[in-house]
Order: C-alpha cells, then structure tokens, then sequence
C-alpha cells in the first residue's frame, strides 16, 4: 500500500498494519464477558492474563478492550459494568480509582485530513490517572490526558485536557468546577 500522507514520515502517527494481533485479548475479553459476573473466580484469572502488568482489578462484565496488556492498574480499582479501553498506548491507573458503568479511556485519535482517516491513520497518545480517583457513569477521557490524584469526574463529561489534583471536573468538553 502506498500512503499520499506525509503521516508515513513522523513517529506519532501508525498505521493500524503495523499494530499487533488483537487475537489473543480479544479472546480473553469475549470469555470474560460470557461469565457473566458468575464465576469470580475464573473472572479473577482472566482479569490477571488481560492485564498482565500491575494489580489485578474489580471488574464487571461487560469489558472492552484494545490489547489490556499497556494497561497498569494500581491496587484496589474498580470498574463497573460496560468500560472500554483502548489502549494503544500505555493507560496507567492509580490506587483506589473507581469507574461507573460506561467509562471510556480512549488512547488513540485519527487525523482530520479525510484521504489519511481513510487510509488508516491513527496516533496514540498515553492516559495517566491518579490515586483515588473517581469517574461517574459514562465519563470519557481523551488521549494524551493526565489526571492528578483525588479528582472527581462527574458523569457524562469528557476530559480533553490534564487535570490537576484535588479538583471536581463536569462538562462536555470537562472543566474544573472546583478544587475538592
């Protein structure tokens, strides 16, 4: 395949060819998921084998996920039911950070140029979250996000930009409401 972008030439940019297989997480997640939150302790395996790297966290099937393995849980997370995380990049998550159910960690955008998004584009960026932090239902985070420690992020707001410590965030696009 040829490429007209000059995306070809700079190191943020991939083409999903050059990406691993998604074959064998894949597999976890849909074995996971068919438990059905029946069987902890089998869950508590696959949980271990999906994220390899860090503390094995509470989850509640249904799961979604990119590969798993650049994702890095502290001790004691917790993520309700129907989260997504795509990780291209590295998402590092803090200890005791909780997910309401439908929380989305998104590491990976397309260009706006339409011949580029057509021929596969993407860039991935990592998403760093603090200790103790809280996201409601259907919060989302953007790539290349970092979110200081005991932070809430109120349901439904999308964090396209760091956030410091210690502060409430709400909105579309999220923004601090006030320190907490």
């Amino acid at each position: 395949m040829t490429f007209h972008s000059e995306l070809a030439h700079d190191p943020d940019w991939h083409h999903p060819n050059d990406m691993p297989d998604h074959g064998p997480g894949w597999e976890l997640v849909r074995e996971f998921n068919a438990l059905s939150n029946t069987d902890p302790q089998r869950a508590r395996e696959l949980l271990a084998e999906m994220f390899p790297n860090g503390e094995t966290p509470s989850v509640w099937a249904p799961i979604h996920l990119e590969y798993g393995t650049n994702t890095h849980f502290g001790p004691d997370c917790y993520m309700n039911f129907n989260c997504t995380i795509l990780d291209i990049a590295d998402v590092t998550i803090g200890a005791r950070t909780l997910f309401g159910p439908g929380c989305q960690l998104i590491t990976v955008s397309h260009p706006l140029d339409a011949k580029d998004r057509a021929e596969g584009w993407e860039r991935a960026q990592p998403i760093t979250i603090g200790d103790d932090c809280w996201f409601g239902a259907g919060a989302m985070v953007m790539p290349g996000v970092t979110v200081g420690d005991r932070c809430v992020i109120a349901a439904g707001a999308v964090v396209t930009k760091n956030i410091p410590a210690d502060s409430l965030v709400a909105g579309v696009p999220a923004t601090v409401k006030r320190n907490i």
